[in-house]
């Protein structure tokens, strides 16, 4: 595990870390974990560690503190121990066998650091932001990603050795690191992203007909297995039909399109199919519709603090509707 020093160690905000690896952080209190990263390289590191041991154990590691006096001494002891073996096996042994010794030793040496390192680069990390939370996440590389209700994003213990690549499942803004010598790379279905330093956004549930990439800042290339197929600029969307296969580009407002990290849902003549799967996301629960009402009634509003009760009222004003709430199972049916 990364060591700090005690200091550090005082400085290191254990609830607010505790609640973001348990989706139930505040947009303040992401707010309060973004400004600790940036005070110090070493805080994406501290992090990134603990997320892995969440992620392996299920359980938040307690406060550790180096006893380094107690380190260095049992350093010293092995040293002493191992040199007092060494002179007394060169004493016994000629030259010529001590070479030989050697040697082997330090070919068992490399393969079991070559052994461990390969267990290391097969183990994953994977991060899931269960049905009706978010979660932030702070990658090896100092990337941040968003993930949104219901979405899972997993990467191997190879990540930013040679290339920065994650596999993600739903929806997830993206924050990436800029490194020039080392590609970042989203495998999401069909289509890969690759970047080297920028911020974008991506979606692509498993139940969704679409697949959506929509850059915020820098260039985004988008490619199938083949090929590159285009590259995006700030403002630019890519979406994929997934029964079609067609893939078309268009222009849109990413604020909108990644407004639900910020804790906030923005429609924009949306249509009322996809906006009750967003309410689905957004409070975890399932939604039953009339089926007259499909095709028929597109949306422009905003939720940010609303209850699905205040949200399904607001709806209400618009559209003639009428709803019951059994626990995680919402039916609204349509008023002719």
């Amino acid at each position: 595990m990364y060591m700090t020093d005690q200091n550090m160690e005082n400085n290191i905000p254990w609830n607010i870390i505790a609640k973001n690896l348990k989706s139930q952080a505040t947009t303040e209190e992401h707010a309060l974990l973004e400004s600790w990263l940036k005070e110090d390289d070493n805080h994406f590191k501290i992090l990134s560690e603990i997320q892995n041991v969440y992620t392996l154990t299920s359980s938040i590691p307690p406060f550790f503190y180096p006893d380094k006096e107690k380190a260095w001494s049992k350093i010293y002891r092995q040293t002493q121990n191992s040199g007092f073996k060494v002179r007394k096996l060169f004493n016994r042994l000629k030259y010529t066998a001590a070479a030989v010794i050697l040697l082997l030793l330090g070919f068992s040496l490399f393969w079991i650091y070559n052994e461990n390192t390969q267990e290391e680069f097969l183990q994953y990390s994977e991060i899931i932001a269960p049905p009706g939370q978010k979660t932030l996440v702070v990658l090896p590389d100092s990337s941040y990603v968003w993930l949104n209700s219901g979405s899972s994003l997993k990467y191997s213990g190879n990540f930013n050795v040679k290339e920065r690549e994650v596999v993600l499942n739903g929806e997830a803004f993206f924050d990436v690191k800029k490194d020039e010598t080392k590609k970042f790379r989203v495998q999401t279905g069909i289509l890969t992203v690759q970047i080297y330093g920028t911020a974008f956004n991506v979606k692509n549930y498993e139940n969704d007909f679409f697949q959506e990439i929509t850059v915020s800042d820098g260039r985004v290339g988008i490619s199938d297995k083949t090929k590159e197929l285009k590259q995006l600029s700030p403002g630019e969307q890519a979406t994929l039909n997934k029964n079609s296969n067609i893939l078309s580009f268009s222009v849109t407002d990413p604020d909108i399109v990644s407004s639900w990290k910020n804790n906030e849902m923005k429609f924009d003549n949306t249509p009322f199919t996809d906006v009750i799967k967003y309410l689905e996301r957004w409070y975890g629960v399932s939604i039953n519709i009339d089926p007259s009402m499909v095709g028929k009634h597109n949306y422009t509003f905003k939720i940010k603090t609303e209850s699905l009760t205040e949200m399904l009222e607001k709806i209400k004003l618009m559209t003639p509707i009428e709803y019951d709430i059994n626990g995680k199972d919402v039916k609204i049916r349509y008023i002719h």
